[in-house]
């Protein structure tokens, strides 16, 4: 545990983290220590891995349980491990992930954490972006914070996996299920306490946050657009690079992710899997 090394890789979040073999069981020690950077960092990215799905699996039931994944089809002997594949031939830029947002927000129980392994990265380009939600909360005046503090919002997949969702005809290589009639609906509070730190963080996204609850689209869009604009202010975001082997992992309970399409014409490969979550409160 001596040679454990979390480097800061921005003022906002995200953290890098040296001298740890993800490859073996996490004694009860370094488990702690991972999380409270975790806990601290929100995203932490961990070079120099060697990682395969058993052990991706693994790791994952370790970090928290396995988190239920809809739409996607995982890989045959390991259902729970996606492959996210982009080769280089591709008539598509577009990257699966690609448009900020958090993770699976439409189920009742979103993932708490996701994994994320680099299997091959293309020589420049398909970096990750991420964004603190608690800095958006703190953000926020005390005006809006009152007016948000008892609100929830409305959360579906209609945009990305509804039956008229053309998502997946940019993907040549994922294998995705669209639904065949209109996703279900599912509210969540619009600031959430985090069942760890207990700090305030601004929940919504714009992927699956559809409208305020009891109010429509068309009324709710100004104030989802201004803290949509609010949550990715540069200020608030780190970048994070991908090397084959890194795995980078982050809280889906206080931030927002988004993959860059920016690398057509080469290859990439990443395995994905999500941790068990909570009813957000």
């Amino acid at each position: 545990m001596s040679q454990l090394s979390v480097t800061p890789i921005a003022g906002a979040l995200g953290a890098r983290v040296e001298g740890l073999d993800l490859s073996e069981t996490l004694n009860e020690e370094t488990a702690a220590k991972l999380n409270d950077a975790f806990l601290k960092y929100l995203v932490l990215t961990l070079p120099n891995q060697s990682l395969n799905a058993p052990k991706m699996l693994k790791l994952t039931q370790d970090l928290g349980g396995v988190g239920e994944t809809p739409y996607l089809t995982g890989l045959e002997d390991y259902p729970d491990v996606v492959p996210i594949i982009k080769e280089a031939n591709e008539k598509s830029a577009l990257t699966f992930g690609a448009g900020w947002h958090t993770d699976f927000t439409f189920q009742i129980l979103p993932p708490s954490k996701t994994l994320l392994y680099a299997v091959d990265v293309p020589p420049q380009g398909g970096d990750t972006l991420y964004a603190n939600l608690y800095l958006a909360y703190d953000a926020l005046s005390n005006g809006m914070k009152d007016l948000l503090e008892g609100m929830t919002a409305v959360h579906s997949a209609v945009r990305s996996y509804g039956p008229d969702s053309t998502m997946k005809n940019h993907m040549e290589n994922m294998k995705i299920n669209n639904d065949s009639a209109e996703p279900a609906l599912m509210s969540h509070p619009v600031i959430r306490t985090h069942p760890e730190t207990g700090r305030k963080a601004l929940w919504v996204n714009p992927v699956y946050t559809i409208r305020f609850e009891n109010m429509s689209a068309a009324e709710s869009a100004p104030i989802l657009n201004y803290l949509n604009d609010l949550i990715i202010n540069p200020s608030f975001t780190c970048r994070v690079p991908w090397q084959a082997g890194t795995l980078t992992m982050w809280d889906n309970r206080c931030t927002q992710h988004c993959a860059t399409s920016d690398y057509q014409g080469y290859r990439r490969e990443m395995l994905r899997t999500t941790v068990a979550g909570d009813k957000p409160i």
